[in-house]
C-alpha cells in the first residue's frame, strides 16, 4: 500500500503550527491510501516532507530510510553495473538525504516541497524502469504523470551508490519534459 499525495494534500501537509520557539507539530490530513505499489516506506512522503521542511529552516538534516528497491530493480542495477565493471551496491534500501533535491528543484527551478514529493512518489514506482549510464544511475517512471504547470513529465530518481555503501543514496529527482517550469509560469 503506498500514500498518493495529490497537490492539495501537499499543500496542507506543508501547513506548520508552532507549539514553542524549539518544536513545531504538523498538522497532518487524510490521505488517501491506494495500494502499496512503491518501493517507498508507508511513512516515507511524511518524512520526505518533513526532512525537506527542516532543511527549507536551514537546519541540519541528516539520511533517511525511505525504502526499499524492489527486487527486480535491485537486480537489474547490479546486473547492469557488472557489465560496466562496476561495483554493484550491496543493499536495496534506498537513503534520502534531499539537500540537492531541495536546492536544484525548489531553489534553482522553483517547485514546491509537495511537488518534490510528487517527483519521488512517481520515480520511485514499483513499475519504474532502471536506466544506467557511465555516471549516472537513475530509477524511472514507467509512464508520464501531469505536473500542474502544464506539462507532462517522466520523473527520474538519481542514485549515488557509493557514497552511503551499502545502501544507495536517491540524490535527487529530475521531471524530465518540464518544458513550463515553475519559476517560468510565475513570469509574466
Amino acid at each position: 500500500m503506498f500514500m498518493r499525495l495529490n497537490r492539495a494534500a501537499c499543500v496542507i501537509l506543508q501547513v506548520f503550527e508552532t507549539t514553542s520557539a524549539a518544536s513545531e507539530r504538523m498538522v497532518e490530513p487524510d490521505l488517501e491510501v491506494q495500494g502499496r505499489g512503491m518501493p517507498l516506506d508507508d511513512n516515507a512522503a511524511e518524512l520526505i516532507l518533513q526532512q525537506l521542511h527542516r532543511i527549507e529552516r536551514g537546519e541540519r538534516v541528516g539520511l533517511l530510510e525511505i525504502g526499499e528497491l524492489t527486487s527486480a530493480q535491485f537486480e537489474e542495477i547490479v546486473r547492469l553495473k557488472r557489465e560496466l565493471g562496476h561495483e554493484p551496491p550491496g543493499s536495496s534500501r534506498l537513503v534520502y538525504l534531499g539537500r540537492h533535491h531541495y536546492d536544484s528543484r525548489v531553489r534553482r527551478d522553483g517547485y514546491t516541497i509537495g511537488d518534490l514529493v510528487l517527483q519521488l512518489e512517481a520515480a520511485l514506482a514499483e513499475s519504474s524502469t532502471i536506466e544506467i549510464a557511465k555516471h549516472m544511475t537513475a530509477v524511472v517512471s514507467a509512464s508520464e504523470r501531469v505536473d500542474g504547470y502544464g506539462n507532462s513529465v517522466r520523473d527520474r530518481a538519481i542514485l549515488e551508490l557509493q557514497a552511503r555503501k551499502p545502501r544507495a543514496e536517491v540524490y535527487s529527482a529530475i521531471p524530465k519534459g518540464d518544458r513550463v517550469s515553475p519559476r517560468n509560469k510565475q513570469s509574466p
